[in-house]
């Protein structure tokens, strides 16, 4: 996909070369500091909308901010929601102000929840925040521009396992009056599928070990579930490129319309800071999502 002209057009070579900066060091490190930066700058010149702090449910976590695309058009948008990850104990959706305006930029209304957290909560109550935000989206995103008939999930880490199993395991989204099939199509990046804990921590969030079954994405795939592209740095040394690898075979065993990707030079936190413009040209990460999710309208 080419790069927009109206990066060219409209913004100062100094806004350019700040955002690269602060992109580079996001390469090292997907820090709260070096993430700050990044989305300050990317403000500076954002195309977008934004209502914050929007409440999915009742309590004081349960808040989510909407990204609409400031560009006129009468047809509703396709949406977007995004899960970050955090290993299920940390993030804000905040931090994720960049996967909003890179998608923003492209069309999408785009939605980024948060949800309760490790040692707050343990599983699977963060699992029942996203069928949540969810459900939110399907009765609500139409006030925002965005079509209840075109909602799409992404996520990256524990955020792609959340959306994984959201979309896998039907019980969470049936308390709503909802099914895996009202979601068209999910995008997961550097996702943990399939992975049983062993850091004690992972397994405090998890445990006891006879719940471990239940927090894996691959025992629940049916062939009941949207279309899906998996997505996975081969130096991600983080998440084993096997739960991609796993979780493609077992949904092309039920006739799951899915597809894996995996990017060489990228590791668990590059195929994330991809997204932004900045770094598009290390990585068709985004151009490869949006592809995806445009052929499913």
């Amino acid at each position: 996909m080419a790069k927009h002209s109206l990066y060219a057009e409209t913004r100062p070579l100094k806004i350019k070369h700040i955002i690269a900066s602060v992109s580079l060091l996001l390469l090292s490190a997907c820090s709260s500091t070096g993430l700050f930066l990044l989305n300050s700058a990317l403000r500076l010149n954002s195309e977008h909308s934004v209502s914050k702090d929007v409440a999915f449910g009742q309590d004081e976590w349960q808040k989510l901010d909407i990204y609409t695309p400031n560009r006129s058009a009468q047809q509703a948008k396709p949406v977007l929601v995004f899960f970050y990850g955090g290993s299920w104990d940390s993030g804000s959706k905040e931090m994720y102000f960049f996967v909003a305006d890179a998608f923003t930029r492209l069309g999408y209304v785009v939605i980024i929840p948060d949800y309760a957290k490790y040692p707050a909560a343990r599983f699977p109550a963060f699992m029942e925040d996203g069928a949540a935000a969810i459900a939110w989206t399907k009765q609500n995103v139409a006030n925002y521009g965005g079509d209840p008939q075109k909602i799409f999930i992404a996520g990256h880490s524990a955020g792609a396992h959340l959306g994984g199993l959201l979309l896998t395991d039907e019980r969470y989204l049936k308390k709503h009056g909802l099914s895996p099939l009202d979601v068209q199509g999910f995008s997961g990046l550097a996702g943990p599928y399939n992975f049983t804990p062993t850091r004690p921590s992972l397994m405090e969030v998890f445990g006891p070990p006879e719940n471990y079954p239940n927090m894996q994405v691959m025992n629940f795939v049916n062939g009941d579930e949207p279309p899906m592209l998996l997505l996975h740095g081969a130096k991600d040394d983080i998440v084993g490129v096997r739960n991609q690898e796993l979780l493609i075979e077992k949904l092309s065993a039920v006739g799951n319309l899915s597809t894996g990707v995996l990017y060489p030079g990228l590791t668990h936190t590059s195929i994330l800071t991809s997204l932004t413009w900045p770094l598009k040209k290390n990585s068709s990460t985004l151009d490869d999502m949006d592809k995806f999710f445009k052929s499913l309208l």
